[in-house]
């Protein structure tokens, strides 16, 4: 009996460590999924300083979730880390964004190219709901949704091609102009066209890789060029306040209000 007893615990004593790991790693996914969606709806700036402290408290979480956290945000660049001085938002340069979609152009040219080899499109109608996704969340105003998706459209491109590599190189470019967009863009701005990527998806189904080609390069010339980039100092922010639930629609209230009250100026003069 006793030894019956004992191998019964034996056995079962695994299952509460399996079960912390998991609710482990569920913290750390959706604290990264929250984060980043902060990052690029605006609620906190690039240069922001995210202290383990108060991200601990914000979140309910050990140092140590927030530590993986942070380092799964580092390895997107959506972070820097920096030895004795803690996180911070990634703060690219002007010139650094210019050359990070000059070197979007250049990779998405062949991904367009790659495409041109491949033949049959069995993906392309998957793309074609999402783009209608993509749109839906631009009109809600559901704007880290609408980013996400915009930056999949490229994303499931570069899948089609087959080419792991320039897959995950892009998936690292791409990160790099989510931040850029959200630190030099317009606050409620979407800068990606749901329009412009249906327009190279229907080139590339006609089989005209030329044409796509030249909308990819004019899509993303035009993204850059939407971009504000003497972008003046923002004041210091509530940390815990910019990453609060109710703040997640607040770039596209904030819109809203601002278009509300100039409306209301018009019809006041």
């Amino acid at each position: 009996m006793t030894l019956s007893h004992s191998k019964s615990t034996e056995d079962d004593a695994p299952a509460p460590s399996t079960q912390a790991s998991a609710s482990d790693e569920s913290d750390e996914t959706r604290i990264q999924k929250q984060l980043a969606d902060a990052i690029y709806e605006h609620r906190v700036r690039p240069g922001t300083k995210l202290p383990e402290a108060d991200l601990c408290r914000i979140y309910g979480v050990t140092r140590g979730v927030i530590r993986k956290v942070l380092d799964r945000l580092a390895m997107e660049q959506l972070v820097d880390l920096f030895p004795n001085r803690g996180a911070f938002v990634a703060q690219p340069s002007v010139e650094l964004t210019r050359n990070v979609y000059e070197l979007r152009r250049i990779l998405e040219a062949g991904v367009v190219r790659g495409l041109a080899k491949c033949g049959q499109h069995a993906w392309l109608n998957d793309v074609r709901l999402q783009v209608a996704d993509e749109r839906e969340a631009n009109r809600v105003g559901d704007t880290g949704r609408y980013i996400r998706l915009a930056g999949k459209f490229h994303l499931d491109l570069a899948a089609a091609t087959g080419n792991t590599a320039l897959e995950q190189h892009l998936n690292r470019v791409v990160s790099q102009t989510s931040l850029m967009v959200a630190l030099y863009g317009f606050s409620g701005a979407n800068t990606c066209s749901a329009h412009e990527h249906l327009e190279i998806l229907d080139a590339i189904e006609a089989g005209d890789y030329a044409n796509a080609e030249r909308l990819m390069d004019e899509h993303l010339l035009g993204c850059e060029r939407q971009l504000r980039l003497d972008e003046e100092d923002s004041p210091a922010l509530d940390l815990a306040q910019a990453l609060s639930p109710s703040q997640e629609n607040a770039p596209a209230r904030s819109a809203a209000a601002t278009r509300s009250a100039r409306k209301h100026k018009t019809h006041s003069t």
